[in-house]
């Protein structure tokens, strides 16, 4: 029998929650950013203003008022710096009592620092440089707060 399996084909929970949070990179980062979330997908097309909750190198939790297709491709407008990325739909979270939004998980298809905080949490360094389409200022902070580490 398989060790992540337990009776009836059910799986162990600890060891798929030390795996999930063995493959996060990136540190949540508490954040309310607006950005403009556009549907690729010609058979669900949509564009939506909403705000991340949490941010990280690979992708975001938005305030959503629906629920998205895990895989759907988006395009995430506006964010700091007057930037753009093409990213995916990793999950969906239905909203809690009392509450009439989803949390929805976006992703990226390669780690970016595209939040323009400073400081960054420690595990985001290999991704904490600032992209080109931030103002030559924002570069500037960002390396002067890495020196000061």
């Amino acid at each position: 029998m398989e060790s992540t399996r337990l009776l009836h084909g059910a799986y162990n929970v600890h060891r798929l929650v030390k795996t999930l949070v063995q493959r996060r990179k990136g540190t949540r980062v508490r954040a309310q950013i607006p950005v403009r979330i556009t549907s690729l997908d010609p058979m669900a097309s949509f564009t939506e203003r909403c705000h991340t909750l949490l941010v990280n190198p690979l992708g975001c939790g938005v305030r959503f008022p629906r629920s998205l297709k895990p895989g759907m491709r988006l395009r995430i407008d506006d964010l700091p710096g007057g930037g753009s990325i093409s990213a995916y739909v990793a999950s969906n979270l239905p909203p809690s009592l009392g509450n009439k939004y989803w949390v929805v998980g976006i992703g990226w298809d390669a780690p970016k620092n595209l939040w323009c905080l400073a400081p960054v949490p420690a595990d985001w360094d290999a991704h904490a440089a600032v992209p080109r389409f931030f103002p030559a200022s924002v570069r500037f902070a960002n390396s002067a707060m890495r020196e000061t580490r």
